[in-house]
């Protein structure tokens, strides 16, 4: 199936390039959205395998990829981000599911590109073995650097919110499994920066994911705008 590659990059000129190399071998439309003020827009514009730039300044990672499919074309919706690097058959893999009428979204794994083994043991726990457990109870959560969805699916379900600070990924995952499929693809894994982590403390992002996840999904509470 076609496919479009949404990629949000704010103030992410130095990480751009190397996030864009797998798509010059990758059949897909490449939209990137840039924002910040280091570059990034230009180096969007300068690449070959960049077929649209979208420019935002406004709101979040979830709005940016609206934005994206805003602009996309295609019928299925990759979403990536400008600190990841996805394997050279990332949207094939991908695509594949999407033969099942049913399917409306996939997921996958990450791994850190960083070459540091606490980093390797909590990805994998993480960001793997965490989705191999939630997904079949019913708690999907398509990491936001790694998953699709099937466009006209995306669009009726009204894509990411842009009113919460974040956890915008797993809370369009769980409005989407309503409306089909949405498929654990183990074999997609990308490979993303832990430098979010590094910077919180994996203890500390954990807490405020596990109080993100009671106050919202048990408590049903209002995501707080300065919470994240």
């Amino acid at each position: 199936m076609d496919a479009s590659v949404i990629i949000p990059a704010h103030n992410e000129a130095e990480t751009l390039s190397r996030c864009l190399a797998p798509f010059e071998s990758q059949s897909a439309e490449v939209v990137v959205v840039a924002g910040g003020d280091d570059g990034t827009e230009r180096v969007a514009r300068e690449s070959p395998v960049v077929d649209a730039v979208v420019r935002s300044d406004e709101g979040g990672a979830g709005a940016a990829r609206n934005r994206g499919a805003e602009a996309a074309t295609n019928s299925v919706l990759c979403f990536t981000d400008a600190d990841t690097v996805v394997p050279d058959d990332w949207v094939r893999l991908h695509c594949r599911h999407y033969a099942d009428p049913d399917v409306v979204g996939v997921g996958g794994p990450a791994r850190p590109l960083e070459d540091d083994l606490k980093h390797r043991l909590l990805f994998k726990l993480l960001s793997d073995y965490w989705y191999r457990v939630s997904w079949p109870v019913g708690f999907v959560q398509q990491p936001g650097f790694n998953c699709s969805f099937r466009a006209d699916a995306f669009e009726a379900a009204g894509g990411f919110d842009e009113e919460i600070p974040f956890m915008e990924d797993t809370e369009l995952s769980l409005r989407m499994k309503d409306r089909g499929r949405i498929v654990y693809d183990a074999d997609s894994r990308v490979a993303t920066s832990a430098r979010r982590e590094a910077d919180e403390g994996y203890l500390s992002l954990f807490a405020k994911y596990v109080r993100g996840y009671a106050n919202h999904y048990v408590f049903r509470r209002e995501f707080d705008a300065e919470y994240f």
